[in-house]
């Protein structure tokens, strides 16, 4: 018993002094810790704390003015290459393109705004500061550098959009093209960010400081483009007229498609109307259209210009509108007869073709050329050269043939006639004017006309109307001139 309570008194000493040892070792630990973390408030109260970066240039346990020159070593100096789109490089030196380092940035604004007695806490973060005030920019000079860079300086090409094209008859999309211009003003600030975040390399490309193209082949404006003039505009329509073809295809009709707001592309049927009445009224009918108007063509006095007459085509423009409108709608290609009225034997030479009656008036001659070659020719005799009876000018047709016809002048006073003579051959043209034979005429051609005239018929020897009569055909053009 005795020796248990020895035992038991000699356990509890045992613990008192491992207590003791136990406490002095926690009060050294906290002397010590108190000891570092005073010499830590006094260590970084005029340095930047650990784990921390300006720029991304590690400043820890720097003071204001070792992390100030760190800084400006970093950010001098440098040099810049520049990667051009033709993969030719030029350079840039930092000190002439005016962008220096400044003083009176805020350097020690960001040290200032540290905790001392919180420093301990960084070193289990980092601190990322970024500073825009750290280079100053000489903005002519940085100007001047920038555009006295040879690619800058070089004739630019500049971009063209993707498009849709009418080629061979079928539409295409062709591609973008991306050129060489060059957008100075986002290669200057792209330099000057280069300079202050330490690029060494800018690709112009990549970076996009080349003006881009607003379409490419691959923008839905363009491919909805392409579907619906492969729908709506995929013909081709040709007309025939005196002065030359006159063609609609699809690069006329891509035209017609309207667009929204947007620049998206769609069809209206009401606006493909209008178009198509524009395009009749203004550009097919003053072709088409040549009654009256002046008539140049070859002839065997040589080469002719003849004004006047009923001679030619007329357009139905309604009427056409609505055709044209139906070839469209069919993608047909084809040379279209257009709707008309009157009468027109040819679109060549005028419009006459090869196969005419000419009359020159001033020569007192006739000719009847077929199929481009001279078969009859006669002098004749014309119109008495006075108001009532002359032989107008003009380019006609034949409209009505006869034989053995009585020819009556207008309705006198006494109910008679002016007067009735029978021909053997008439061939009209021009209202009550025709050619036809004259057995009173005792010559023809010269200057008979002006004392002999008619009241405006031609007059011909009997065989020569004969021989023209049995040639000629309703719709054959008559032209005459002086």
């Amino acid at each position: 018993m005795e020796e248990t309570k020895k035992q038991e008194k000699q356990t509890r000493k045992k613990v008192r002094i491992r207590k003791d040892h136990v406490l002095k070792a926690l009060l050294i630990l906290g002397a010590l810790i108190i000891v570092v973390y005073l010499f830590g408030c006094f260590y970084y109260h005029d340095k930047f704390m650990s784990r921390t970066a300006i720029n991304d240039i590690d400043v820890s346990g720097m003071t204001y003015k070792q992390a100030s020159d760190t800084l400006e070593n970093a950010l001098t100096n440098q040099t810049l290459s520049l990667t051009f789109v033709d993969n030719q490089k030029e350079t840039l030196k930092q000190d002439q393109s005016g962008i220096t380092f400044n003083p009176n940035n805020s350097i020690q604004k960001e040290m200032d705004k540290q905790n001392p007695f919180l420093w301990f806490t960084h070193f289990f973060q980092s601190t990322d500061i970024n500073l825009n005030d750290l280079l100053i920019t000489d903005q002519k000079q940085l100007e001047k550098a920038v555009t006295s860079l040879k690619h800058v300086q070089d004739e630019q090409i500049a971009p063209v959009d993707a498009k849709v094209e009418y080629k061979d008859e079928q539409f295409v999309i062709t591609p973008e093209v991306f050129g060489t211009t060059i957008q100075n003003e986002q290669l200057i600030d792209a330099v000057e960010k280069a300079f202050q975040t330490r690029q060494d390399t800018i690709h112009l490309k990549e970076q996009h400081i080349y003006k881009e193209p607003k379409l490419t082949s691959q923008d839905k404006i363009i491919t909805n483009l392409e579907k619906l003039a492969k729908e709506y505009c995929d013909a081709k329509i040709t007309y025939k007229t005196v002065s030359g073809n006159v063609v609609l295809d699809g690069n006329d009709l891509i035209q017609w498609l309207s667009i929204d707001e947007k620049g998206n592309y769609y069809y209206d049927e009401d606006e493909f109307k209008k178009q198509a009445t524009a395009f009749v009224k203004d550009t097919l009918a003053p072709k088409i259209n040549i009654i009256g108007k002046s008539k140049t063509f070859k002839g065997a006095n040589g080469t002719r210009t003849v004004s006047g007459g009923n001679y030619g085509y007329k357009l139905n423009q309604s009427k056409e509108v609505t055709g044209l409108l139906s070839d469209i709608k069919a993608h047909k290609k084809e040379t279209r007869s257009p709707s008309v009225t009157g009468v027109q034997a040819s679109y060549s030479n005028g419009g006459l073709g090869n196969t005419f009656v000419e009359i020159d008036m001033t020569k007192q001659h006739m000719w009847f050329i077929k199929n481009g070659n001279v078969v009859l020719e006669s002098d004749c005799v014309t119109g008495l050269p006075t108001p009532d009876r002359i032989t107008p000018g003009g380019t006609y047709y034949v409209y009505f043939m006869q034989r053995n016809r009585v020819l009556r002048g207008q309705i006198q006073a006494d109910g008679k006639p002016e007067y009735e003579t029978p021909v053997a051959y008439w061939m009209a043209f021009n209202g009550g004017i025709g050619l036809h034979d004259a057995t009173w005429q005792s010559s023809f051609g010269g200057d008979r006309y002006k004392t002999h005239g008619s009241h405006g018929c031609i007059n011909l020897p009997l065989n020569v109307a004969a021989s023209l009569y049995n040639q000629l055909k309703v719709n054959i053009p008559v032209v005459c001139y002086y």
